[in-house]
């Protein structure tokens, strides 16, 4: 991955983007050190003021830190800053979407069996609403993408665990921009059709149903959105 030049002198929020979009590409890690401000004067093609200000972005962000004498260092996030996807979204490289989607797998079917013990009517309805919303938005060409992360949203808070439903909630923000954009209508109604059945079995109040119904879901759209995102051997990866 190479840095590309910023025609104009004054975009600094340009500048950061390409930063944290390099971090979040693995080029550098939590502890490595930037390059110095000339290099990044030379590879930005920018001016020396627009880099300060990139790099106070991205130390407002709280992405850096700036260390007197030393220079600029990537900073690893704190335990309370794990889940704020404005935040995150910039330190999740490829590797780590694999963290993620394990994650879910850990923690939707825990909800959703929940869900169907805890579950009111008017949480049902309003789901089935939404899936209705979403039915309509498809056949018309329009995206669902929302309508698709709002179905486990509002799944997650009806199992009335909020701690539990904060966590897919981000864990879904920050698989989000990873979604395809161009899904064929065939799987955009495949996956209507999983929110269906899976609404189904919590109205039913099948706990063990709705739980690996959800996790064959999770594998699938997982397959569907990651394809041609270069991700390492699972196995590799677990036994590193």
């Amino acid at each position: 991955m190479e840095f590309q030049l910023i025609l104009k002198e004054t975009s600094a929020q340009q500048a950061a983007s390409q930063i944290l979009s390099m971090i979040r590409h693995g080029v550098w890690k939590p502890g490595d050190q930037l390059p110095a401000e000339r290099e990044l004067l030379a590879k930005l093609g920018v001016g020396r003021s627009t880099v300060r200000e990139a790099l106070q972005i991205l130390s407002t962000l709280n992405v850096v830190q700036a260390i007197p004498g030393q220079g600029t260092f990537i900073k690893a996030p704190r335990s309370d800053e794990i889940f704020r996807p404005d935040l995150m979204a910039f330190l999740v490289n490829d590797a780590a979407i694999l963290d993620l989607i394990e994650s879910r797998e850990m923690l939707e079917p825990r909800t959703a069996a929940l869900a169907c013990i805890r579950a009111t009517d008017d949480e049902l309805l309003a789901i089935d609403r939404l899936l209705e919303d979403h039915r309509m938005a498809m056949e018309a060409g329009r995206s669902v993408k929302e309508h698709a992360r709002l179905f486990h949203v509002m799944l997650a808070d009806a199992s009335h665990n909020s701690v539990a439903a904060n966590f897919i909630r981000s864990i879904l923000d920050l698989l989000q921009d990873r979604r395809r954009s161009d899904m064929p209508i065939e799987l955009l109604r495949t996956e209507l059709g999983d929110h269906r059945e899976i609404l189904d079995l919590v109205r039913a109040r099948n706990a063990q149903g709705a739980a690996d119904r959800i996790v064959q879901h999770i594998v699938q759209s997982a397959v569907i959105d990651l394809s041609g995102t270069e991700l390492p051997d699972a196995g590799t990866r677990r036994h590193a």
